[in-house]
Parts: C-alpha cells; structure tokens; sequence
C-alpha cells in the first residue's frame, strides 16, 4: 500500500489471531510439555483434554489432519495454549488484544516449550489471522476483496465464491482463503455472517529451537508484518474505509 499500513482499525474485523510452531520431538510435546505450560505461565490458568486425546496415538500419527492437531489445551487469560504431539499453538480469545500484548505472551509460551528440552527440529512456524467484515450484500462482497475472477467466459460479479491460494512473498507462503458468505461462532458463543479473510503465513524450516530463538523477536515482527501487509493488498480501498482506519 502505497500510503503505508494503518496502526489499528477501529471497526476491527478480527475474529481469530493463532501463532503456531510444528517440530519432531524425542517424545510427544503432550505428554510433557502442558505440565511444563502450566507451571511457566502467571495468572489464572485452567487445563483440559480435548477430544482428540481419545484417538490412539498411531491414529493421530497416521492421519495427516490429526498429526499437528492439539491434544490439551490450558486457558489462560486472554489466550488458549494448545498443545499436540508435535506442535504448540497460542490463540488469542475474542476480542483481539493487539499485537503488543499478543507477541510477548508469544514468547512466554516458545520459551518454556525451549525448557522442556525435548524439540529436535523446526519444521514450520506460522501466524494466522481470520477478519470478517460483516456483509449481507453479495455484490460488495466481491468489490470490497481485490479480485478479478472469470471462468468458462464469466467474469465474478455478485455470485457467493470461495477461494484459496498460496502466494509466496517476502520468503515467506501466504495461504490465503476468502469466503464470501461464512458464518462463525466465537468462544463466548457470539455468532457473525459476513466476508472471512484468512491469511495463515508460514515459513518451512528445519533448525534447531535454539537457532528459532536466536532474534525471535525480530523474526516475529517480520512474520507479523508481512501477513498484516497481505490483508491491507487483499481489500480494496473501499473495504478499507468501512474499517475506519487510524495512521497515527
């Protein structure tokens, strides 16, 4: 954007907001690692199962879909902590607490999964965000995304669509979707229907914790700044204005 990204947005479209590291492990990260969670983090903190701990581990294993899928999950504040075998994901809980607060507990949670001692190698880490911008009308739900989209001679102007892409850039993948007419229901069971954009940009690795941890906190920034810059290139300036964006 040539005029620079905004700080904030006060009608803010976030609904979701996960940062995710996927490893190999010498054991499974769900047999140590939540205890280990529970202890390093301050506060108010509830731990549970999820249903998926009830499938024998050679199922998950066997299953790309449930390798990465967590197992336990510690509630904590403003956050979920999910854990699986072999990964560890932090979620911010609705509504979004802005970057400057969601970043260090970022680091709280990588560094006592470092502590645990168990981690071989990085193989992915990512950051997720899902906005909806709540739209009944199907005409601007195709203006407010920067799209152009035809197929079998018809060019996209106001039918419901879905669609996902993975765009390189900035050494990293953006797999982006956008889903035209979506509903969906938050953990405080408030419900929404409008436009998702979701952008879930990763990087694939192979280095050791040590090595990720090494100017983690730039490589955060950059992480977080290149998947915010894909959601502003996403919408349209018209889509951006209904946002009321703030520069200062």
């Amino acid at each position: 954007m040539a005029s620079g990204l905004p700080k904030k947005l006060k009608k803010e479209p976030l609904i979701d907001a996960i940062f995710e590291v996927r490893f190999s492990c010498r054991v499974p990260a769900s047999m140590i690692v939540p205890g280990i969670l529970f202890n390093a983090l301050t506060g108010e903190k509830k731990l549970e199962s999820l249903p998926i701990s009830q499938l024998p581990k050679n199922v998950r294993d066997a299953d790309p879909n449930l390798k990465f899928a967590p197992i336990s999950r510690i509630d904590w504040g403003k956050y979920f902590v999910n854990v699986g075998d072999y990964s560890l994901s932090i979620s911010c809980k609705y509504p979004y607490v802005g970057w400057s607060s969601f970043k260090p507990a970022i680091i709280t949670v990588i560094n006592a999964l470092h502590s645990s001692n168990i981690v071989g190698m990085v193989e992915r880490c990512a950051i997720k965000y899902v906005d909806m911008i709540p739209l009944s009308d199907n005409k601007q739900k195709v203006s407010m995304i920067n799209l152009k989209l035809g197929i079998a001679g018809h060019e996209l102007k106001q039918e419901p669509y879905q669609l996902r892409i993975e765009i390189p850039r900035d050494g990293y993948v953006h797999a982006v979707q956008v889903v035209s007419s979506a509903k969906a229901k938050l953990h405080t069971g408030k419900e929404m229907e409008g436009l998702i954009v979701d952008i879930d940009t990763f990087s694939l690795q192979n280095i050791s914790m040590q090595s990720l941890l090494e100017g983690f906190s730039e490589k955060l920034e950059a992480l977080h700044a290149s998947n915010k810059t894909m959601f502003f290139d996403c919408i349209t300036p018209d889509a951006l204005k209904s946002l009321e964006p703030i520069y200062e």
